[in-house]
């Protein structure tokens, strides 16, 4: 593979992650729809997001939209995601590559409409609701994109392709601090239970 090759790969797979923040990503929409910062009177959201997927070279996504949109809403998606394409991880171990994104959106209520891991889509309707405030920041949690069928069915899940949504608030909060502009977050972790069956919550 010559470093011309690389670059390129590098290049196509950034095109379409504007927003770069570490190994995590973010995209507002279509011309920046839902994108409005503090200054204006925008509210934030933020956590940690990974997988514990082996490999290189592929991206994690978690779509969302804005709840007024309903049976459109996958035509006024927007995401945040992560890639191993970026070797510079906030958290890097032999089981778990993640890092901390914040985005500014425009208050008002949106809903987690889907996922794509290596390329798959989902393809079952889910609406996992959140709220975004003006001038707060919401930690939805640290999701974590799993291939594991055994995982998967000891936490109450059929899909062995899912996202786990783990409490990290402690762990995640000084992360989230470490971005441009981020500001302090309140944890108000996501509904699983909304989100199935793609994304699910273990027992502790």
């Amino acid at each position: 593979m010559t470093a011309k090759f690389i670059l390129l790969i590098l290049a196509g797979a950034f095109a379409v992650c504007p927003n770069v923040q570490a190994s995590a990503f973010t995209d507002y929409g279509g011309f920046g729809k839902y994108k409005q910062s503090l200054a204006d009177g925008g509210g934030c959201i933020s956590g940690t997001v990974g997988t514990s997927m082996p490999g290189k070279n592929f991206n994690s996504i978690v779509y969302f939209a804005g709840s007024q949109y309903g049976e459109k809403a996958r035509f006024n998606k927007a995401y945040f995601g992560f890639t191993t394409l970026d070797k510079k991880h906030d958290i890097d171990s032999d089981t778990l590559r993640a890092s901390a994104f914040q985005m500014c959106l425009k208050p008002g209520n949106y809903d987690i409409i889907g996922i794509e891991a290596r390329g798959m889509e989902s393809t079952q309707e889910i609406r996992m609701p959140f709220t975004v405030e003006a001038g707060k920041n919401v930690y939805l949690g640290s999701l974590i994109f799993h291939s594991d069928a055994v995982k998967a069915i000891s936490c109450g899940s059929i899909n062995s392709q899912g996202v786990e949504i783990r409490d990290e608030f402690s762990r995640d909060t000084p992360l989230i601090l470490g971005l441009k502009g981020a500001m302090a977050p309140e944890a108000k972790a996501l509904d699983a239970a909304r989100g199935q069956p793609y994304f699910y919550r273990c027992p502790k």
